[in-house]
């Protein structure tokens, strides 16, 4: 009820980094509800939000990173890194945006996750400086 629409307002906040009210136990004053200072889409860089629309248009899921090297136009370095991550920088799914499962002989598949499709759904490409160069027009 009331509780889960809070919780669910306070998580879009996050995702849009908007700011969100909510009232004191006795209903009568406003208070402001802690979010990030900074929106996910500000932390997400732009080749990120690359992989996370090759994913989804390829159905949401990919089995190898072949595929998805394919379907983003990048290479395979530059995957790795914004998938995984690396020391100064959170990758793809330890931002809870993608599930990666390791298969055998190091292969590994990906999927997008319902936070990862809430924003790419909700990413503003005006933001962007580079993201006009669509590589994936060639279906």
């Amino acid at each position: 009820g009331e509780k889960l629409l809070g919780c669910a307002a306070l998580s879009s906040s996050f995702v849009n980094g908007v700011k969100v009210f909510g009232m004191d136990r006795t209903k009568t004053y406003p208070i402001l509800m802690p979010v990030l200072k900074l929106s996910y889409s500000e932390i997400v860089c732009d080749a990120k939000i690359k992989i996370l629309k090759a994913i989804e248009e390829a159905g949401g899921a990919l089995d190898i990173l072949e595929q998805l090297e394919q379907a983003s136009g990048l290479g395979k370095p530059l995957l790795s890194y914004h998938v995984q991550g690396a020391k100064d920088s959170k990758g793809l799914a330890s931002l809870g945006l993608l599930d990666v499962e390791r298969r055998e002989r190091g292969k590994i598949s990906v999927s997008i996750t319902t936070l990862g499709k809430l924003l790419i759904n909700n990413h503003d490409p005006t933001r962007t400086t580079n993201n006009n160069t669509d590589t994936n027009n060639t279906k």
